[in-house]
């Protein structure tokens, strides 16, 4: 009986711990760091990415030094999985408002409050989409340059292309 409750209170102190990611490898997981030795970090066996696929799915992939939970089913971390595990000092959270909603990847940053969606980006933002509604559904098509429009009265009636156009926003 004895053996059997030391065997029990390795395997639960295994089940559950907590360190920093500290090697990333997009096709075989993350390797966290348990502790150090006289020869460098001690690492965890690799552990798969901690999303979910199917239907609705996502990849957000962790980063070094990001703080997580390894769950190991019997004290296997073979069988083990990761779970976010929230901020540190080296990855603080990236708003303090409870009544929004953020995402950040690198430079990149959604943020959703109020009803409404702000995208701040260092690079373009692309959507592909067969039918784009500025402003809501059932709005005023929208010309680009090249396009032909119809002038209706005055010295210019007739049908005329479009010669220059915005600098910030284009379409095909």
């Amino acid at each position: 009986m004895k053996i059997d409750i030391e065997r029990l209170k390795q395997a639960f102190g295994a089940s559950l711990k907590v360190g920093p990611v500290a090697v990333v490898d997009p096709s075989r997981g993350y390797r966290i760091k348990l502790g150090e030795g006289a020869n460098g970090p001690f690492l965890s066996p690799w552990y798969p990415h901690p999303e979910s696929g199917g239907e609705n799915s996502s990849w957000v992939p962790l980063s070094v030094g990001q703080v997580v939970g390894m769950v190991n089913p019997n004290g296997d971390p073979r069988q083990g999985f990761l779970i976010r595990g929230g901020f540190s000092g080296q990855n603080p959270p990236i708003a303090d408002d409870a009544e929004i909603v953020r995402f950040g990847f690198g430079p990149l940053t959604i943020t959703a409050v109020d009803g409404g969606l702000i995208v701040d980006a260092t690079s373009p933002v692309t959507i592909n989409a067969p039918t784009v509604n500025l402003g809501g559904a059932g709005g005023q098509p929208v010309a680009r340059v090249g396009d032909i429009v119809e002038i209706g009265a005055g010295s210019s009636a007739g049908q005329w292309p479009i010669v220059t156009g915005s600098p910030v926003v284009s379409a095909q």
